[in-house]
């Protein structure tokens, strides 16, 4: 491989700013391009009409390419996140069925157990107190097994649970698995196991709000 094709092969490609370049130079050669081509009016606006559906089909391509460079991370962006085998990244807002289907939603005896609660009025008392929430499935209750997950402090996932307050379940698990802008495009889930609960705290008492 010559210096040259390397040098190619490990430059980084600017898409969002050559396809800037692309209109700029799609303006200019549509401003010289003349109108009468040897003295035929007919041509020349055959010929402009024609250049310009040309370009405008080469920017549309380019502008794709665009949201396509804006959205996908990069390679060591890629690299950061978590890896696809990590539990905490399999954990994502799935149906219901699924859900309990990979035990990710337990019965109120199986949760009893997870947590280490010795009685049925412990998982009661935190269920009324909003310091946990359950949800409805198949005339059924589950509770979101992530609440014995040691990757969180259960205390931080309980006062997030209290300042949710009186939604449904589903929406409390809606919020707890849902990416955020105002996280950074993590879950909650993931923020708090990163240690942002002030935050979290913030962004789940504007869900409430707007719920």
């Amino acid at each position: 491989m010559s210096t040259t094709t390397r040098m190619r092969a490990t430059q980084k490609v600017d898409i969002p700013a050559f396809v800037d370049s692309l209109r700029e130079f799609n303006d200019g050669i549509l401003r010289i391009v003349p109108s009468p081509v040897d003295g035929n009016k007919h041509l020349g606006a055959s010929l402009r009409d024609e250049l310009k559906i040309a370009l405008q089909e080469l920017e549309k391509t380019m502008s794709v390419l665009r949201v396509a460079a804006i959205e996908t991370p990069a390679a060591s962006d890629r690299s950061n996140q978590p890896d696809e085998h990590d539990a905490r990244a399999a954990l994502i807002l799935d149906s219901t069925e699924a859900m309990v289907r990979k035990g990710q939603l337990v019965t109120p005896v199986e949760f009893q157990e997870l947590m280490g609660w010795t009685t049925r009025q412990a998982v009661s008392k935190a269920a009324q107190s909003h310091r946990i929430f359950s949800l409805m499935h198949r005339a059924e209750r589950y509770f979101p097994a992530f609440y014995a997950d040691p990757a969180y402090d259960r205390r931080h996932l309980e006062s997030v649970s209290k300042v949710l307050g009186d939604l449904p379940g589903g929406s409390k698990l809606q919020f707890f698995l849902t990416r955020k802008g105002s996280l950074g495009g993590e879950t909650p889930l993931q923020a708090l196991a990163a240690g942002r609960v002030a935050k979290v705290k913030d962004v789940a008492a504007a869900f409430a709000q707007q719920a």
